[in-house]
């Protein structure tokens, strides 16, 4: 019955049936009660029928298992949300500002690292070949799992990657769009703000994809990526990957699951 209750979810947000996604959702969490990504779907599918005191209230839970769990920095950007749709929301202030010091006090002094030449840039065969292989330490190759190579390489030849000078954003926070982008080169910093702080999430290299959450939720960009030296990427617009999950249907599900478990980056922080 769960399994069920997950593919009618899915079939619904691929064809945006609000209501059934929200049925199908209020199932699973009778089941997954500590799953908090299940009542942070929740909340997104409340927020986009205007049932904002039931988003807020997803929210909430979601941002308690997380913060249980550990990810502090997801129960944050929870927080961020809760705060844009009630801007005097005292419980999320309070927990947001917990938070903040937690990780204030657990950061510790990273050594500094000679800085080394990169590798020459790949070629468009040699990137598609790499993002098809299934190894699994790669984020893009999990994501391409189960199609060709040539399948990939078609993917890419219709997109032209975007270029990037040092510093410049690629996508800024509190921004509108719903595209999905991938590193063809480079390096991109992860930046959110809180309360007049910079939190500095993530740093995404060669191969790594970001902008799911926007294209997943339709949700305001959550944080900026910022380019770290020269940066190209590839950007996969609404259209294009509909397109592309029409012809790979588990692609939309792969999406959703990269949504749920980019912690990595805040496990090390949190610990360091």
């Amino acid at each position: 019955m769960e399994k069920k209750n997950w593919e009618d979810y899915f079939n619904a947000l691929k064809a945006q049936d609000w209501e059934t996604a929200k049925n199908s959702l209020q199932k699973i969490v009778l089941v997954e009660r500590k799953n908090p990504q299940t009542y942070l779907k929740l909340g997104d599918i409340y927020q986009r029928t205007g049932d904002s005191v039931n988003a807020i209230v997803s929210y909430h839970q979601a941002a308690w298992l997380l913060r249980s769990q550990g990810f502090f920095q997801k129960a944050i950007a929870l927080y961020k949300i809760i705060l844009r749709l009630d801007p005097y929301n005292s419980e999320a202030i309070s927990n947001s500002k917990e938070l903040m010091m937690e990780l204030e006090t657990a950061k510790a002094p990273i050594p500094a690292v000679p800085v080394q030449e990169g590798p020459a840039a790949e070629t468009e065969e040699e990137f598609a070949a790499s993002l098809a292989e299934k190894t699994p330490e790669s984020i893009s190759s999990e994501l391409f799992s189960g199609m060709s190579e040539e399948e990939v390489r078609q993917i890419l030849s219709e997109i032209s990657p975007l270029s990037f000078p040092p510093n410049a954003k690629v996508i800024e926070e509190g921004d509108s769009g719903d595209s999905m982008y991938i590193i063809k080169s480079g390096k991109a910093r992860v930046i959110a703000h809180l309360f007049g702080k910079a939190l500095d999430l993530a740093t995404l290299e060669t191969g790594d994809i970001f902008g799911e959450v926007a294209f997943l939720t339709g949700r305001p960009r959550t944080a900026s990526v910022i380019a770290d030296g020269p940066l190209e990427v590839y950007e996969l617009s609404r259209p294009e990957l509909e397109k592309i999950i029409d012809n790979n249907p588990s692609l939309l599900q792969k999406i959703e699951d990269f949504y749920e478990c980019r912690v990595q980056d805040t496990i090390r922080k949190v610990k360091s």
